[in-house]
């Protein structure tokens, strides 16, 4: 069940990223690969960030590696797609 929770989020996490570079505008001149790495890049530092204070206060709290990684993966995911979607409705 955790597996398919996961494999969901990434999958969604794709979608928002594609979808992302898909709408951006070719004004500036930028090839669409050149557009995916910079949002990629973006939206992996801001994961890896959340991932990372996350982890550190959870296992701080005393929870263990695994549960934390699974719980930290899901709530960070969740946090980045939430953000991504008001920010393309806006």
């Amino acid at each position: 069940m955790e597996a398919s929770k996961k494999l969901v989020a990434v999958f969604l996490v794709c979608i928002v990223m594609i979808s992302s570079s898909v709408h951006v505008s070719m004004a500036d001149g930028e090839s669409n690969a050149e557009k995916f790495k910079k949002a990629f890049t973006v939206a992996a530092t801001e994961y890896t960030v959340c991932y990372n204070i996350c982890q550190k206060l959870c296992s701080d709290a005393g929870f263990g590696y695994t549960h934390c990684e699974m719980k930290c993966d899901e709530d960070c995911t969740a946090k980045l797609l939430k953000e991504r979607l008001q920010n393309m409705k806006n």
